[in-house]
């Protein structure tokens, strides 16, 4: 079984930030001559993450994220993850971003989708992780880094499959979903599936007892 952490293998944010409106540019002359996509309107804007304490505290404690049970790609996603290493990890971490601006108190969550599937025997699994890998670094580019992790994992005997990801805003990852690469592996997916379903999740930080609590969002 293989785990991704695209998160992980990003270019150094730095960098990124210095090809920001680069890459801005580039993305909206692509979208403007796709002939599979039509230009964006003012309500598909992209809206951009700022550095936080608690959100780059979050981006490294989910490099922990791993499955505690067998059945993970069909079973309950707050059961069947280590939320409470992860939640540890988080608290430590926030010393080492004490020198970042801190979020609200009043909102310490994040918002995570959870994409199950079932692949058709036929299908090319290599190319539709490969337009995968390609929609979610678009969309951290874009978005500034505001997508903390994207994990997946490879399939079960029985073809099934679960993706994840995780951002720092609602708001911010609903945004992406005009990007050009986020669409085209989303048309390159429609006929692979026997099935998908298509969870959302808030991950909030619950600061009396130091733990994170995973429910539907």
């Amino acid at each position: 079984m293989t785990n991704v952490l695209i998160s992980g293998t990003y270019p150094d944010r730095q960098q990124e930030e210095v090809k920001q409106q680069q890459a801005t540019e580039a993305l909206v002359t692509s979208v403007s001559t796709c002939p599979l996509h039509a230009p964006p309107t003012t309500s598909q804007h992209v809206l951009k993450y700022s550095l936080t304490r608690e959100d780059e505290s979050m981006r490294e404690a989910l490099k922990l994220l791993n499955p505690t049970k067998d059945n993970f790609r069909t079973g309950d996603y707050k059961e069947c993850f280590n939320w409470c290493d992860i939640s540890h990890e988080f608290h430590k971490q926030l010393a080492n971003f004490a020198h970042l601006p801190k979020r609200d108190s009043s909102d310490l969550s994040w918002y995570a989708v959870v994409f199950r599937s079932k692949r058709r025997a036929d299908c090319s699994n290599a190319d539709l992780f490969e337009a995968d890998k390609q929609a979610y670094e678009e969309a951290f580019s874009a978005t500034n880094g505001s997508l903390l992790v994207y994990w997946y994992t490879g399939l079960d005997d029985e073809h099934n499959c679960l993706a994840t990801c995780v951002w720092s805003s609602r708001d911010i990852a609903r945004s992406v979903n005009s990007l050009p690469r986020h669409r085209e592996a989303a048309r390159l997916s429609a006929d692979v599936y026997v099935h998908y379903h298509i969870d959302r999740y808030r991950i909030e930080w619950v600061p009396n007892s130091q733990t994170l609590k995973v429910e539907p969002w």
